[in-house]
C-alpha cells in the first residue's frame, strides 16, 4: 500500500524532504512496526475476535527544513492492515486502501490508468515499502519537458520542488495546482498582498496570479510576463486606446503605471498608492503642494475629495495641463450658484461668465480663470494671484492694483494727459487719472468696472454695491465718448476728439439797484470780471466730480463736506463767482487766462458797494 505517500505533513513524498533523507530516497519508519506474520491467514475470519488493531506506519514529524511550504494532504488514510505480499496495481486504490486518490476532477495520467509504478518502485513486499523511481529533481521532468532555465527562475523550480505547487495525483484544474485558486497556492509562500485592503485589483481578487506572473521561468523580474506599462495595457486595452489618442499625455503614464498604482490592492479607489492630493504632490508637483496646503486661502476642491482629479484627468486628454474641459466650464460647475466658504463667508455666483449676451473681460472671454485667480491656493482673498482692491474708495497706490497692471499699462493712472493710453478721456485729459489717482478717496477699479462681464463696453457696470445700496452707473457710450449719471455725481459727458465743456448751472441772479430801494449786498460782476470769465479755459467734466460738490437731489443746495465751514451770509465764503464751491486748486493759471490777458484782480467787497 501507499499510505505513507499521503499522510499529513509538510511533504507528501520523501524526495521533497530535507537533504538528511536516507540514501536512495527510501522511506524509513521512525519506529519499528509490530511483527507481521510470515504469511497471511487463509481466511480473515480465522483471526481472533479480540485481535488488536493492526499497526499503522508512523509518520516522521515535520521539520522547518522539509520544504519551502507545507504540503498537507486531505486524502483519507487506509483503514486496513498493509499487505505483506505484492498485489496488483489495480488494487492500490480501493475504498479501503488509499481511498480518495482518484477523487479529483482531473487525474494525473498514471493515476488514471492505475500505473503506480510509473513513479513508485516496490522495495519490500513484506514491509510494503516503496521508493521513488528517480531523484526528486528529475521525477517530474522525466515526463514533463518544462523549461527550467532562463533569466528569472522560480525558486521551487530551481530546486526541483514541484510538489509545493502541484499535486501528483490530480486536482480540480489541468495544472494539478493545489488550492482552490492560485492566490491560495501562492500565499502559502508569499505574504498575502490583499489582506486588509479595501480595493483589490481584479486578477488578485479572483486569485489569477498567472494573469501577470509566469509560474516557472520569465524574462522579467518578479516573473512578470511583460515589462512596465505594457503589462497593464495588455488587459486595459481601452485605456491604451485613450492614451495613444490623447494629444496631451501625463509623463507618469509614459513611464510605469506603478508610479501611481499598486499592482495588487490598495485602500484607495483605482488601487492608487495614496489619496489624490498626496499622490500628485508627494514627489512630483511640489509647487502645487505648497499653494494647496500652505496658502492662507485654500481652494476646497483641491484639498478635499477627489482633489486634483476634480479638474484634471490622470492619464491624458485633449487640453493643456490635462484639464478635463476648459477652465471656465470647470469653475462654473461650482460657481454658478452660491458657495458657502469657511468662516461663514458666502461666495456669490458669477453666471454672467457663461451668458453669451454679456461682454466678457479678456481672461473670461478666453476661458482662463487662471488669468486672475490662483486656483490651487493663494495668500490673497478670493484666490487672486495678486492684490486687487475690494473697496469702493482707495488711497492711490500702484500696489493696490497690482493684479490689474499685470495686463494693463500702469500709465493709465499715472499720466494726467494722454492721447493714446486710454479712450476714457475728455480731449487729452485722462479721466482714469482723475478718478483713481487721489490721495484720500480715489475710486477703485470695481467702482465703475465689472470684473467678469457686463452689458456695457469696457465692462462698465450697471450698478455697484455701496453698502446696502446698489449705486447706479447709467453709462451711455457713443462713437467718440459717452456720458454717465451715477450715484456719485450728476450727468457728465466726455469726448475724445473734442473736449466737452462742463454743463455749468447759470450764475445766481443779481438784485437790481433802484433809487427807491436799498442796494443789494450781492456784488455785481464788473465788466473786467465778465471779460476775464469769458476767457477762462473749459475745465474737464470730471474735475468737478467730487461728491462733496454735488447738489442734493432733494434740496437743490450745494452739499458741503462736514470738514468745511458753512458759507458766510451773502454766500461769499468758499464760493466762487458762479455760486459753486471754489475749485481754483484744480485749475492751472495758464488754463484760466486767455493769451496776452492780464490776470483779473478781485476787488474788495466795499468797492462794489
Amino acid at each position: 500500500m501507499l499510505a505513507w505517500a499521503f499522510t499529513p505533513g509538510p511533504v507528501a513524498y520523501v524526495h521533497a524532504q530535507s537533504s538528511a533523507s536516507t540514501a536512495a530516497d527510501t522511506v524509513a519508519p521512525t519506529t519499528a512496526p509490530a511483527q507481521a506474520p510470515a504469511t497471511m491467514p487463509a481466511e480473515p475470519t480465522a483471526a481472533p475476535a479480540t485481535a488488536p488493531a493492526p499497526p499503522v506506519r508512523p509518520v516522521a514529524p515535520a521539520t522547518a527544513a522539509s520544504a519551502p511550504a507545507q504540503i498537507k494532504s486531505n486524502i483519507p488514510k487506509s483503514n486496513v492492515p498493509r499487505p505483506t505480499t505484492a498485489i496488483p496495481q489495480t488494487g492500490c486504490v480501493t475504498v479501503q486502501c488509499h481511498p480518495g486518490v482518484k477523487r479529483f476532477n482531473v487525474l494525473h495520467g498514471p493515476v488514471n490508468v492505475d500505473a503506480c509504478d510509473a513513479c513508485h518502485t516496490l522495495t519490500s513486499a513484506r514491509e510494503h515499502t516503496f521508493k521513488l523511481d528517480r531523484v526528486r529533481t528529475a521525477m517530474c521532468t522525466f515526463c514533463h519537458k518544462t523549461q527550467i532555465t532562463g533569466p528569472v527562475v522560480h525558486k521551487p523550480v530551481q530546486t526541483g520542488d514541484c510538489l509545493p505547487c502541484h499535486d501528483p495525483h490530480g486536482a480540480s484544474n489541468k495544472q494539478f495546482l493545489r488550492g482552490k485558486t492560485m492566490n491560495d497556492l501562492c500565499s502559502a509562500c508569499h505574504k498575502n498582498v490583499i489582506a486588509g485592503k479595501s480595493y483589490v485589483h481584479g486578477p488578485a481578487s479572483s486569485g489569477a496570479c498567472g494573469a501577470c506572473h509566469q509560474a516557472h521561468v520569465a524574462q522579467y523580474p518578479k516573473l512578470l510576463i511583460a515589462r512596465g506599462r505594457d503589462l497593464c495595457l495588455g488587459c486595459h486595452a481601452e485605456m491604451k486606446r485613450q492614451i495613444d489618442s490623447a494629444k496631451v499625455k501625463h509623463k507618469a503614464v509614459e513611464a510605469d503605471c506603478l508610479t501611481c498604482h499598486e499592482a495588487h490592492a490598495s485602500n484607495y479607489p483605482m488601487e492608487t498608492r495614496q489619496p489624490p492630493l498626496q499622490l500628485c504632490t508627494g514627489a512630483c508637483h511640489e509647487k502645487i503642494k505648497a499653494a494647496a496646503t500652505a496658502s492662507k486661502y485654500k481652494h476646497s476642491v483641491i484639498v478635499d475629495g477627489q482633489a486634483c482629479l476634480t479638474c484634471h484627468t490622470a492619464h491624458g486628454g485633449e487640453l493643456a495641463k490635462l484639464m478635463r474641459t476648459t477652465p471656465v466650464k470647470l469653475c462654473m460647475k461650482c460657481h454658478d450658484k452660491k458657495v458657502d466658504a469657511p468662516g461663514q463667508r458666502v461666495i456669490e455666483p458669477v453666471p454672467e461668465v457663461l451668458d453669451p449676451l454679456m461682454i466678457k473681460h479678456g481672461p473670461v472671454r478666453q476661458g482662463n480663470c487662471g488669468g486672475c485667480h490662483d486656483v490651487h491656493g493663494s495668500d490673497v482673498s478670493r484666490l487672486l494671484a495678486k492684490p486687487y482692491s475690494e473697496g469702493f474708495y482707495e488711497p492711490f497706490s500702484l500696489d493696490t492694483y497690482e493684479l490689474c497692471f499685470d495686463c494693463h499699462n500702469k500709465q493709465l493712472v499715472l499720466m494726467k494727459t494722454t492721447s493714446t493710453i486710454t479712450g476714457f478721456r475728455n480731449g487729452s485729459t485722462n479721466l482714469h487719472y482723475v478718478h483713481v489717482n487721489k490721495v484720500r478717496q480715489g475710486r477703485s477699479c470695481r467702482a465703475c468696472h465689472s470684473t467678469h462681464a457686463s452689458t456695457n463696453p469696457m465692462h462698465i457696470r450697471e450698478s455697484v454695491p455701496y453698502g446696502n445700496w446698489k449705486l447706479p452707473i447709467q453709462f451711455t457710450p457713443n462713437k467718440t465718448g459717452g456720458s454717465c449719471v451715477t450715484g456719485c455725481h450728476r450727468k457728465f459727458a466726455y469726448d475724445r476728439v473734442k473736449a466737452l465743456p462742463i454743463d455749468r448751472p447759470p450764475p445766481p441772479a443779481v438784485d437790481k439797484v433802484t433809487p427807491s430801494t436799498t442796494p443789494s449786498t450781492t456784488p455785481a460782476m464788473s465788466p473786467e470780471e465778465a471779460k476775464a470769465l469769458a476767457g477762462k479755459a473749459v475745465v474737464p467734466l470730471i474735475a468737478l466730480a467730487d461728491p462733496n460738490s454735488l447738489k442734493s437731489p432733494t434740496s437743490g443746495a450745494a452739499t458741503q463736506p462736514a470738514s468745511q465751514p458753512a458759507a458766510a451770509p451773502g454766500g461769499a465764503a468758499n464760493v466762487n463767482s458762479l455760486g459753486r464751491p471754489d475749485m481754483k486748486p484744480r485749475i492751472s493759471p495758464a488754463a484760466t487766462e486767455p493769451a496776452g490777458a492780464a490776470a483779473p484782480t478781485t476787488k474788495p467787497k466795499e468797492q462794489h458797494q
